[in-house]
């Protein structure tokens, strides 16, 4: 696993309008579990900033605190690339656009939501939101369960929680 200074020469750091040009804010389906596989995608593949290493180290990092994982994680991978001001820009450029999206769909639901029309659309979204959230546990599982025991673990996390023993 590369530590973070080697992994800075993956790609130089971001500058802030770059930070503030990610456009995760704009996507609020799914909930943190989306989120964290669409930053995966982001930041892991597409822009090079993270390795597939570090990358499930800092979502266990965040995973820690009290809160939603996927709102913590965007401010401290903002503020691992620009300093405090990455983090600043990161937050700003996540939440206001999340939370508007979420007030103007919640307006639309209040307003529409006995429509037969948005009935349908509604049961055409959940099943790209359960797609998403399966792909994040797939992408994070591949890089995070690097043993068999861990694996197994997983798999019987997984198997309790859906038969109803952890709640």
């Amino acid at each position: 696993m590369l530590n973070p200074g080697q992994e800075q020469k993956l790609r130089p750091k971001a500058a802030l309008g770059e930070i503030a040009r990610v456009r995760l804010g704009l996507v609020a389906f799914g909930g943190p579990a989306a989120y964290i596989a669409l930053m995966e995608e982001e930041f892991v593949r597409r822009r090079a900033w993270f390795t597939r290493e570090r990358f499930p180290d800092l979502v266990g990092a965040v995973s820690l605190l009290p809160g939603p994982s996927s709102t913590e994680l965007a401010i401290y991978l903002g503020q691992i690339r620009g300093g405090v001001l990455g983090l600043i820009f990161a937050g700003v450029a996540f939440i206001p656009p999340a939370a508007v999206l979420v007030v103007g769909l919640s307006w639309v639901y209040a307003r529409f939501g006995a429509t037969p029309q948005l009935a349908r659309l509604l049961f055409g979204v959940k099943p790209a939101v359960v797609v998403l959230i399966a792909q994040a546990i797939w992408a994070l599982g591949k890089t995070a369960l690097r043993t068999v025991p861990l694996a197994l673990l997983a798999a019987t996390v997984i198997l309790l929680s859906a038969f109803g023993y952890l709640r």
